[in-house]
């Protein structure tokens, strides 16, 4: 089978170029297109989305979704594995917690070898109260 050629537009291009550039940022397709359009570059709505569920496909961005209700939200992964990232949600706020933690890795291991259960970290969002509204 002949290896798949990755043929890029000059809006694919663009796209995974801002991606690229703001590294462990999450982005709705609505920030996206905002930031497009406030360039001057503007890209319609369904082409954003397309492009980036292709980008999920070839695994060069990381799609998330937080919860009912919330949009999908995407980050370039670069080098980062799948499921080497994870999410907090304040309940008071709405603030999103990004974590790289070794100990989450770890109880991850432990869930696979000890229970047969893997996170889907695309969709695992930690739920609680943070910092700053523990202190208000």
């Amino acid at each position: 089978m002949a290896e798949k050629t990755l043929y890029r537009t000059r809006t694919q291009k663009s796209l995974l170029d801002y991606l690229k550039a703001t590294p462990g940022i999450h982005h709705t397709a609505a920030e996206i297109k905002a930031y497009f359009d406030a360039q001057q570059q503007p890209i319609g709505t369904a082409t954003i989305y397309r492009q980036l569920e292709r980008f999920v496909e070839d695994g060069c961005i990381q799609k998330y979704t937080l919860g009912p209700g919330n949009c999908a939200c995407y980050t370039f992964s670069g080098d980062q594995l799948p499921g080497t990232h994870f999410h907090c949600k304040c309940e008071v706020c709405g603030r999103i917690i990004h974590l790289d933690c070794d100990e989450l890795r770890e109880l991850n291991e432990h869930l696979q070898k000890e229970h047969g259960f893997s996170w889907d970290f695309g969709r695992t969002v930690f739920y609680g109260i943070c910092d700053q509204c523990q202190k208000a």
